[in-house]
């Protein structure tokens, strides 16, 4: 029996071909090591009920997961302190300084607050392939960092931050 609509590319994607880059953030985009493309969902309508079963009726509203991203920490704490900084000012502040660069409400312009970001995922050669980009970033959840003189081995500190966004979107680069 023979095939039919075989797919064109019958290469596997790899996770290890990307790059993620966010505006606001250049040092995390030089040391980012993990990047995911986060969930999205759809709700439903209560069921229409007709005489025999409740019919399901497609909602009308996306749901996006957050969007998570690992990195090694620099020795100068620049990455981290991108990402501190921008959720400090974004909070609640204790000083002008802490406010400085980042303005809250829908009077300021919106580039202050949020930054796009884009991850690129490439093909198994390392081409840039598809484009994921995210509309209006900003972070949610930075991690802790843990000291410990009792390992045998260096490990590196990483970080994780969680960011929510408007949309993403997908688009094929070649």
């Amino acid at each position: 029996m023979a095939l039919q609509n075989t797919p064109d590319n019958k290469s596997f994607l790899s996770p290890l071909g990307f790059k993620f880059s966010i505006n606001k953030l250049p040092n995390v985009n030089y040391f980012c090591t993990a990047a995911s493309i986060p969930e999205i969902s759809m709700g439903q309508i209560d069921s229409v009920e007709n005489t025999f079963i409740k019919l399901p009726v497609p909602g009308d509203k996306l749901t996006f997961g957050p969007m998570s991203i690992n990195f090694t920490v620099d020795e100068d704490m620049k990455n981290f302190l991108e990402i501190y900084n921008w959720i400090i000012g974004l909070g609640y502040p204790d000083n002008f300084q802490q406010y400085a660069g980042i303005k809250r409400g829908g009077i300021q312009p919106v580039g202050e607050v949020y930054s796009d970001g884009t991850l690129i995922i490439t093909t198994s050669s390392y081409q840039p392939n598809i484009e994921v980009k995210f509309i209006d970033m900003y972070p949610v959840s930075l991690s802790q960092l843990d000291f410990d003189i009792t390992g045998t081995d260096v490990e590196f500190l990483q970080g994780t931050a969680s960011f929510a966004y408007r949309k993403y979107e997908l688009t094929s680069i070649v």
